[in-house]
């Protein structure tokens, strides 16, 4: 029963799962849950079913939802609701925020009271946000854990914030979600080819300039730095594997860089060290 508690998978460089950049149907396992403390928020676009909470214990961040941008302080904090593409930015080193994803079996006893409604996104009331801490900060510390003790603590967390913030009504499905979701899956399924701006606008059907346009607007990043993003964390994924017979360059170019100069300066701005046995090319 160990297992299905604060369960993430096997961890990349700054304690987040390799090979799950985009829909991380781990999340969605079922009495998945993930609750623990970090320094390290993740910061490439990505969806679940799972709700998500995070909760800025000291520090600061930016998180970015559904094309939206919201700066969390300490004290603050955010609920991501099923489906909605979001990421995080790191500004400090000095920071620290207690993050729990909790998969759907959690939430079936809230669905089933509370119907067609949703939790708001931003709580920014610190005395409120408080006493919902108190609740996560002691589930945190149980010594004692399992199926039964969790739904307990995860209905008593969602009850406070019924009971201090009250829910808000489903909207329709919202377009721009739903497009982020397309283009993502798409970037991640074709990260390894020459993919440009203007034959990704293509296979959606869109104008260069439109398309450049509405994926910032939906996802909140440009495509470039997006692109890179997915292709930088699969090429960590590679050299960090100890079965991975690949040289550098050809890590490089199975992961969609055309040359190893470009490699290695997005490993260095995401603070990766190089394995020893592999040399540059």
């Amino acid at each position: 029963m160990e297992k299905l508690f604060n369960s993430y998978p096997e961890k990349t460089l700054k304690g987040y799962p390799k090979d799950k950049t985009v829909y991380e149907d781990f999340a969605d396992g079922s009495f998945y849950l993930f609750l623990e403390k970090h320094t390290f928020f993740l910061d490439v676009p990505h969806y679940h079913d799972s709700l998500e909470v995070l909760y800025v214990i000291k520090g600061r961040t930016t998180v970015h939802v559904n094309g939206a941008s919201h700066d969390l302080s300490e004290g603050e904090m955010f609920i991501c609701n099923s489906q909605m593409v979001h990421f995080y930015e790191n500004y400090e080193e000095d920071k620290l925020a207690l993050i729990a994803v909790l998969s759907a079996k959690y939430l079936r006893t809230f669905r089933d009271v509370y119907k067609n409604v949703n939790f708001p996104a931003v709580l920014r009331n610190k005395e409120a946000n408080a006493e919902i801490y108190k609740i996560l900060d002691k589930w945190f510390n149980l010594k004692r854990r399992n199926v039964l003790i969790d739904c307990s603590y995860s209905n008593l967390f969602l009850d406070k914030i019924v009971e201090l913030y009250g829910l808000i009504p489903f909207g329709q499905e919202d377009e721009n979600n739903i497009l982020a979701i397309n283009f993502i899956n798409y970037v991640n399924e074709n990260y390894n080819k020459d993919i440009t701006l203007e034959s990704t606008a293509k296979h959606f059907g869109y104008s260069k300039e439109y398309f450049s346009k509405k994926f910032k607007q939906t996802v909140d990043k440009n495509f470039l730095a997006f692109v890179n993003s997915i292709r930088v964390q699969k090429a960590m994924e590679m050299l960090e594997n100890p079965n991975n017979r690949l040289t550098f360059l050809e890590v490089c170019l199975a992961c969609g860089f055309n040359n190893t100069t470009s490699l290695y300066r997005h490993l260095k701005k995401a603070e990766f060290t190089l394995p020893s046995s592999k040399n540059k090319e």
